[in-house]
């Protein structure tokens, strides 16, 4: 096994999420925080899947002080065939968490628990001491001191339900069978429910309340709990109260319930709150703290699919308020002081490691923004769609859903989705000013039998005429604008099945008839002068051969035969000029990295370099301000990848930021908060469920 540590760059142009890996495993979960090191430093615990062997291991990731965390220390398990790493609690009162698993012992085949202490000294775990359970392995348990004897005791769920009473030194004594049966549902927390004095059970769907001596009432049902539970006092009144994710709700994606507690154990209503998608669906997908400082108690929930944090932001009434959301490749939860500022931090899992959201001592935290949309979106462009100056976005629809404009706050966030008419529910959507108005304008491409390039005029506050609907009966995919014709009028090149047609505006919005230039069937191209004859230009990639075709416009809207550069295996083509030396240069896209062809200024094309990257279509932006082109990607791992560029032609070192964990998406980069920095902004739709997600980098500066 190799472990190695990566920490995600720190000198970058967006907010960099600190990130620590265990490379050749997989985490499974965490299970606590403390200072297992002994070294005054909050450490984080967490099991991780053994790629060798297939069991798991104890992994503690050193805390640093400072935010950050140290090479991982790893104890192997030892002594039981298949186990399990069930739960994490103070079972020898050393003010450290231990641990308990289970299993098959590895000689006589019995089913035993076995508990691993923590030393306290290195962050290591002494081997396993065991007892002989009932139930089998990954049966569920809970810890706590359920007799009253100030040690913590162990509950086993079964049939019937069995009680261990802890001796306070890491073993436990004979067992105790209640009379109640209970499978147990995979998650459980732990709290006086009937304030009796006695500690009691709850799985988020039911409630068992205790007897005192390790024996449990018959359970009480949470009407609409689920599993995903945590336990706080949410309105201040010392009783306690559960929050538990809830079901997925067909229209609304999942949602989060917070059930008041009346002193009774009994939960009998509650109330929900929209996070986004799967919110809460795995176990630690709920932390309960006080991220905003004070006395009042607030949520984080992980939005698993959607790759995001919601706060959900307390009163101290039991009413929350639905805060902002922080983009993370988002599974399990934990919240803790991790750089020692008194303000309260989130360490996140993903599948090999843990980035850590520093708090702000207000629900926020230093992190990429984000916040939950329709799953319809499909491609975005940022643009002044309401004339308020404020960047606002509007989405290309998918499979005939509704396209919307998102109207920019001017902070990083957007507003409530203005729809557009009916008729402008299409696909291919590209942004231009087609009747000269000043006011953006959308164009589509048609699907359907009808086909043809529609215009959706802007009103200029967020809303659009009906489409107009030119070079009606012919099939367009990908469009891109430009004068063609130098008669002042924005124009359309349409890819269509017999290669790219151009579509002269008239300037007020329609356009003409298609003329045709022969290529590839729905190449994938690019605008631009590439022979600095002050015409506008085509650079396209062919579907099937990967090669580029340059078409030398003849300034009236037909262009030259085609120069074709030979490519393989090339899928997207965006321009610039990456070197700074006038001529127009072209970065394509390839099935596992990134080729810059610089141009000759005739057409032609040097021999390609290449970046080693697997992603989506990039962007050629100045980010930081150098007047040099860099490039942003989306790519499949789930990072925004930003590749600062030197001016000459070449890149440097790739610099990630957390995004999703959703391998497809949309980028776009404007300046969305008014500080005059080029942000990015990508959509990243999800599963199959309806909410997707806009994670929103602002541009730090240099």
């Amino acid at each position: 096994m190799v472990l190695s540590l990566f920490v995600a760059s720190s000198q970058a142009q967006f907010i960099p999420e600190p990130t620590f890996t265990l490379s050749g495993q997989n985490l499974i979960n965490f299970l606590a925080k403390g200072d297992f090191n002994h070294d005054g430093k909050l450490d984080v615990l967490l099991s991780a899947r053994n790629s060798s062997s297939d069991a798991p291991d104890l992994v503690v990731f050193p805390g640093n002080g400072k935010g950050g965390f140290g090479t991982p220390i790893v104890t192997t398990i030892s002594g039981l065939n298949s186990p399990t790493i069930i739960l994490a609690g103070d079972i020898n009162g050393d003010g450290i968490p231990d641990v308990v698993i289970t299993g098959t012992d590895s000689v006589t085949g019995v089913t035993e628990f076995g508990v691993m202490l923590a030393d306290g000294t290195d962050g290591k775990f002494d081997a396993p001491t065991f007892t002989p359970a009932s139930v089998g392995p990954g049966a569920e348990m809970v810890l706590g001191d359920f007799n009253g004897d100030k040690k913590v005791d162990l509950v086993l769920f079964g049939e019937p339900i069995t009680f261990f009473p802890g001796n306070g030194n890491g073993t436990f004594g004979s067992p105790v069978s209640s009379t109640v049966n209970y499978g147990g549902s995979g998650c459980s927390a732990t709290a006086d429910f009937n304030k009796d004095g006695k500690l009691d059970i709850t799985s988020g769907s039911e409630v068992l309340l205790g007897n005192g001596n390790g024996t449990f009432q018959t359970p009480i049902a949470v009407v609409n709990g689920r599993c995903g539970v945590a336990v706080g006092d949410f309105n201040n009144d010392g009783i306690p109260d559960l929050v538990t994710a809830d079901a997925q709700n067909a229209s609304k994606g999942t949602q989060v319930r917070v059930f008041l507690g009346d002193g009774t154990g009994d939960f009998k209503t509650s109330t929900t709150y929209q996070t986004g998608d799967d919110a809460g669906a795995v176990t630690g997908g709920l932390a309960v703290d006080f991220f905003s400082g004070g006395t009042d108690q607030d949520i984080a929930v992980s939005n698993v699919q959607s790759g995001n944090v919601t706060m959900l932001l307390g009163n101290g009434t039991g009413a929350f308020t639905i805060g902002k959301s922080f983009a993370v490749a988002t599974g399990g939860i934990l919240s803790g002081d991790f750089n020692g500022d008194k303000k309260i931090d989130l360490a996140v899992q993903f599948q090999r490691g843990i980035s850590v959201l520093l708090g702000n001592g207000n629900g926020t935290f230093v992190a990429q923004m984000a916040q939950n949309v329709p799953r319809t979106l499909g491609t975005i462009h940022l643009g002044n769609f309401t004339a308020s100056g404020k960047a606002s976005l509007i989405a290309s629809s998918t499979s005939g859903a509704p396209t919307s404009v998102l109207p920019g706050n001017g902070d990083g966030t957007f507003g409530k989705a203005i729809p557009l008419p009916a008729s402008c529910q299409t696909e291919n959507a590209i942004v231009g000013d087609f009747n000269g108005d000043k006011i953006p304008d959308i164009a589509f491409s048609v699907s359907g039998s009808g086909g043809g390039v529609a215009v959706c005029l802007g009103n200029g506050d967020g809303t659009f005429k009906d489409a107009q609907i030119s070079d009606a009966g012919v099939q367009h995919g990908f469009l891109a604008t430009g004068d063609f014709n130098h008669d002042g009028k924005l124009d359309l090149a349409a890819a269509d099945t017999g290669g790219i047609s151009i579509l002269l505006g008239n300037g007020d919005g329609t356009l003409k008839d298609g003329i045709a230039t022969a290529l590839s069937s729905f190449p994938n191209f690019t605008v631009g002068d590439f022979n600095k004859d002050g015409k506008l230009d085509i650079a396209a990639v062919n579907g099937s051969t990967g090669e580029i075709s340059v078409l030398l416009g003849n300034g009236d809207g037909t262009f030259k035969a085609a120069i074709t550069t030979t490519n393989s295996n090339q899928f997207g083509i965006v321009s610039g000029d990456i070197n700074n030396d006038g001529k127009l240069d072209v970065v394509t896209l390839g099935s596992n990295s990134l080729n810059i062809f610089l141009g000759n200024g005739d057409g032609t094309f040097k021999a390609p370099t290449s970046i080693s990257v697997v992603t989506r279509l990039p962007l050629l932006r100045d980010v930081n301000g150098d007047k040099n082109l860099d490039l942003l990607c989306f790519n499949t791992a789930g990072l925004l990848v930003v590749f600062l560029g030197n001016g000459d032609g070449t890149f440097q070192a790739r610099k990630t930021f957390a995004a999703t964990n959703d391998v497809n998406g949309s980028l776009a980069a404007a300046d969305v908060n008014g500080d005059g920095l080029l942000d990015a902004v990508l959509y990243s739709p999800g599963s199959s469920n309806p909410l997707g997600a806009l994670i929103v980098y602002l541009n730090q500066g240099k």
